[in-house]
């Protein structure tokens, strides 16, 4: 496992603790949701910038 550390906006934070206590998640269950969420939708940013020709091919293969 990797520990990784962020700061992010206190109002920001407090409406995610109402979701989480909307939805009944602990806490390592928001953030995991967070990350898989938020990840997903950079990707598919990513593979539209690609589509769009906006990324080459070996662009996005050096940012691996």
């Amino acid at each position: 496992m990797i520990q990784i550390a962020v700061s992010i906006p206190e109002p920001l934070y407090e409406a995610a603790k109402r979701i989480q206590a909307m939805e009944g998640w602990n806490e390592s269950e928001m953030h995991r949701l967070f990350w898989e969420k938020g990840f997903a939708l950079h990707v598919q940013g990513t593979l539209a910038r690609h589509q769009l020709g906006l990324i080459s091919s070996e662009e996005s293969l050096a940012e691996s």
